[in-house]
């Protein structure tokens, strides 16, 4: 009788170890990171970037898309740099209030125009972004058509 009590133990750890083993040895994958939308993100610092990304209709001229989230106790002046067509390095700044939040395009009141870049919509596009003297990151954002949710949103194009 204690055999067979000991047998169906054992049957019912083996068969509980069976159907939930999946769980002890993966992750769970809501702990991980992804970028829910069409743009990327990245840390920099105490400095989020959110959602970025690139809109244009002529390849020439894009919209920089971007939210940008400063959780230090001191606003930011945070540097856009990207090289154009001619390989010149172009800076401009987006200056970020101290635990505050900025976005650029399509909720925020203006944007920053990339010009004379080449990078059609479906490309990738190399853009260096950093604040002080922390180090920066290179981010490839997606080049995306001014079409659908993001129509009205790239600067005109150039004849």
């Amino acid at each position: 009788m204690r055999a067979r009590l000991a047998a169906s133990a054992v049957l019912v750890a083996l068969m509980t170890i069976g159907t939930t083993g999946c769980t002890f040895m993966t992750s769970q994958a809501t702990t991980q990171h992804y970028d829910p939308s069409d743009g990327i993100g990245t840390t920099i610092g105490d400095v989020k970037v959110n959602n970025a990304l690139l809109v244009t209709e002529d390849g020439k001229n894009a919209s920089l898309i971007i939210s940008l989230a400063n959780s230090s106790a001191y606003g930011e002046n945070v540097t856009i740099q990207y090289e154009d067509a001619t390989m010149a390095k172009v800076n401009d700044g987006i200056f970020v209030n101290s635990d505050s939040v900025v976005s650029l395009g399509a909720d925020g009141p203006s944007t920053v125009v990339l010009t004379g870049i080449d990078a059609p919509a479906g490309s990738l596009f190399p853009v260096f972004i950093r604040y002080g003297d922390t180090t920066g990151k290179q981010l490839w954002l997606p080049v995306l058509a001014a079409e659908g949710e993001y129509s009205g949103l790239a600067p005109a194009a150039t004849p």
